[in-house]
């Protein structure tokens, strides 16, 4: 006898010999009917609870709905528990290598199946930090004597990737060189990098230490414009906040003047002067008088008294007396003037 439940949408048959021991009750089994068919995994979720699946049982979640046409699976029915943990999906698993490229859509990957667990390999590993062990890190790894790269594009034959090379010829001939990443194109030449900041290591070059600005707080450089770019400050001894421009005090202190002694200090004044190198003149020492406006320097005045000698001149005939030569110049005081082969521009210090 067949009896079909409109509350569960299935038929059963009335043997109670040769069920599958399974929760339906009295006579009735589903065994040897064949597969059953849910509207979608909700439908199989309510019935499971129900207890109207029994052992052995296979179902089909599908639906004419567009929202669960994703649900369409086929699942077995491996306990008589009740629940939803009874439930085997028996469609091709992923660990079984059997999941090709063709089996995936084009942009069938969404944001959401490509979220990373946390991996046993996090950035607390390198320095024992706690707040980094929720990090998340993507691996890329292959064999110890193989690259390993990131490629980037395919815009032409000469993709770019990021590569760390663990060539043998590279690792030996430059150690430091082939310890990181290089940006290299597809037939293996280094790739151009454009950016809008870049950082180094830090200047003492030690590799536990925080990255630096390529050009550190104190920097001087010479600059063409009028007035200093942005994190730059012109050269001009003017005496400025320690505690606005923090890095530039902690690089170049007091060395150009105390400002007030405890919240300023002066930055270095190279208008009208030429920077030499310190040593015999201690750093931060200003000489000299500063270059004119026409670009000219004087020398300090001094006085000269040259020494002369004398001697008796005749003036003229015979007993007619002498007269006497001059025998004591003195020169005024002055100054001598020469002018530094140059042009003007200013110096500007990172701030």
């Amino acid at each position: 006898m067949l009896f079909r439940s409109a509350t569960t949408n299935a038929l059963y048959i009335s043997d109670s010999v040769h069920k599958k021991g399974g929760p339906i009750g009295g006579n009735f089994t589903r065994v040897g009917i064949g597969n059953r068919v849910e509207n979608g995994i909700a439908a199989l979720t309510a019935n499971i609870t129900a207890g109207s699946y029994e052992i052995g049982e296979l179902t089909a979640t599908v639906s004419a709905a567009g929202g669960l046409s994703s649900n369409a699976r086929l699942y077995l029915i491996a306990a008589n528990n009740d629940t939803m943990a009874d439930v085997v999906d028996v469609g091709i698993p992923p660990t079984n290598g059997s999941v090709t490229n063709a089996m995936i859509a084009l942009k069938g990957v969404t944001i959401d199946r490509m979220e990373f667990a946390k991996p046993a390999f996090t950035l607390d590993s390198f320095d024992g930090n706690a707040e980094w062990e929720d990090n998340v890190t993507l691996k890329l790894s292959g064999t110890a004597t193989k690259n390993t790269s990131l490629g980037i594009g395919t815009l032409n034959s000469s993709n770019v990737a990021i590569v760390h090379r663990t060539d043998v010829a590279l690792a030996t001939a430059h150690t430091k060189a082939a310890d990181g990443l290089h940006m290299m194109t597809a037939p293996g030449n280094y790739a151009n990098l454009a950016v809008k900041v870049l950082a180094q290591t830090s200047i003492a070059n030690d590799p536990d230490s925080a990255v630096a600005p390529l050009l550190p707080a104190g920097s001087i450089i010479a600059w063409g414009g009028a007035a200093a770019p942005v994190g730059w400050l012109q050269c001009d001894g003017d005496v400025i906040i320690r505690a606005t421009y923090a890095a530039l005090f902690a690089a170049i202190g007091t060395t150009f003047g105390a400002g007030n002694g405890s919240t300023t200090f002066s930055i270095p004044d190279l208008q009208n002067r030429i920077p030499y190198g310190a040593d015999a003149v201690a750093l931060g020492t200003a000489t000299g008088t500063a270059i004119a406006a026409a670009g000219a320097t004087s020398t300090a005045s001094q006085s000269l008294t040259p020494n002369t000698g004398t001697t008796e001149l005749s003036s003229g005939a015979k007993d007619a007396g002498s007269t006497s030569a001059i025998n004591v110049i003195t020169i005024p005081d002055h100054a001598h003037t020469y002018t530094v082969p140059g042009l003007a521009i200013n110096y500007i210090i990172k701030t």
